[in-house]
């Protein structure tokens, strides 16, 4: 098990994008359920993976610019705000809302591109589900990654109308 865990590892961590958990079963040769609980034991250890809807995601250790934004803004502008953080060079690590009775909500986003922009309006479209921000009046926080303090500042400059607050 050691070894396959240190193979999941090597796998996330020189991959470019998310891995499926089908094609990390496929590799070791194990079932997707051994997997899942392989991801788990690692998160236990420390390692910071995160489930997407495209696979697991190993947080890789760079120089960046991280920040969390807390903006307003209706659902019809949704794209116009994933479009100038990335035109920006940017990402949109997540979506956080409050909601009165579970809490804080967290979904994992990871949009960087124009093609991801494009990737996540058609399945919202395409999914008939709510996006978050309709459960908190439009009033939402996302972590954005930049690659220095540049751009993050044309970043914040590009979403000035939908801002709130900047946490540093």
């Amino acid at each position: 098990m050691k070894e396959r865990l240190k193979k999941i590892l090597v796998i996330l961590s020189e991959s470019k994008g998310p891995v499926k958990g089908k094609d990390l079963a496929e590799m070791l040769g194990v079932s997707r359920q051994i997997i899942v609980q392989d991801i788990s034991v690692l998160k236990t250890k420390g390692h910071k993976i995160f489930s997407t809807r495209d696979g697991y995601i190993l947080e890789k250790k760079k120089d960046f610019v991280r920040k969390m934004i807390a903006v307003k803004h209706s659902e019809d502008e949704i794209y116009d705000e994933l479009l100038k953080v990335v035109k920006a060079g940017g990402k949109v690590i997540d979506v956080i809302v409050e909601h009165p009775l579970y809490g804080e909500i967290n979904g994992r986003l990871d949009i960087a591109t124009l093609d991801d922009v494009a990737k996540f309006m058609a399945l919202m479209k395409s999914s008939n589900a709510t996006p978050l921000l309709k459960l908190s009046g439009g009033v939402h926080i996302h972590t954005i990654e930049a690659p220095n303090k540049e751009v993050m500042e044309k970043i914040l400059e590009a979403l000035k109308d939908y801002l709130l607050e900047v946490k540093k």
